[in-house]
């Protein structure tokens, strides 16, 4: 039976950086994406056997596919990392809602449809890594859906984990902070101009990556890089939320930007 990894979103990014970190440990990797193309250089860089897999993880079909190579191939998946996601900033009026309800159907429902495809493939010793983020802590004007989609899997990972227990999997919710990826290339793309004008601190894929294999290998639920993002999250949690939304305005200077700003019929 092979020992495998599975790794969405694994063409760049935290996904990339947990291939690269996995590369060896492994009889297989198997890297999702949305562009084969991407996939095969990562591929032609990994120096153990990375199976390609072009996937669109919010289409029926392509579960149907993994389904299938599942039940021929009968792997023992010692590893899932959920790293597929992706977010848009602006207000609801300015992010298309086909956008939106996207978001929710890759960052929450595709998730959870991955995890419990590969559960039972999975055997004592066996972790799930689930990408959340900072952002699910707190409610965020301008970023709603994100925030919520990602209040989804943190919550979501820490119930899954206390329910298998018993059967010794483990699962470890990793949250970053602002990150250097190619997720700002699609959030950015709204009508909206300039709503993140200022980022307090920017980690980079490494650093979240390493920071969360040690957390997995103390098994912890939780896995926040950095003491200015744990510092965010430990406050957060303790002040009033109406106070946190308005000092999140306040500080991208959001007040200033739509206060004269009307709304736009959104298709």
């Amino acid at each position: 039976m092979k020992n495998i990894a599975i790794i969405t979103g694994a063409s760049s990014g935290i996904g990339r950086e947990f291939v690269k970190a996995y590369d060896g440990k492994f009889d297989e990797i198997w890297g999702i994406g949305l562009e084969q193309e991407l996939l095969e250089k990562v591929k032609n860089e990994t120096k153990q056997i990375f199976r390609a897999l072009s996937l669109d993880l919010t289409q029926n079909e392509s579960f149907d596919k993994l389904i299938q190579l599942l039940k021929t191939e009968k792997p023992n998946v010692s590893l899932l990392i959920n790293a597929s996601g992706f977010g848009k900033f602006g207000r609801y009026d300015e992010i298309n809602l086909n956008s939106s309800l996207n978001m929710i159907d890759l960052n929450c429902r595709a998730l959870v449809r991955m995890t419990e495809t590969i559960l039972p493939y999975m055997s004592k010793g066996s972790h799930i890594v689930e990408i959340g983020s900072v952002a699910g802590f707190q409610p965020i004007p301008y970023m709603a859906v994100y925030g919520a989609s990602k209040a989804f899997v943190i919550s979501y990972s820490r119930a899954l984990n206390q329910e298998l227990k018993q059967s010794g999997i483990k699962v470890t919710c990793v949250c970053p902070f602002w990150t250097k990826t190619k997720f700002f290339d699609r959030a950015l793309k709204t009508k909206a101009e300039n709503v993140v004008s200022k980022y307090i601190v920017m980690y980079n894929p490494q650093q979240i990556v390493k920071k969360a294999i040690k957390d997995m290998n103390k098994g912890k639920e939780l896995s926040i890089c950095g003491f200015v993002a744990r510092s965010q999250v430990r406050l957060v949690n303790i002040m009033p939320k109406k106070f946190v939304m308005k000092t999140w305005i306040k500080q991208q200077k959001l007040d200033k930007k739509y206060k004269n700003k009307s709304y736009q019929i959104n298709y």
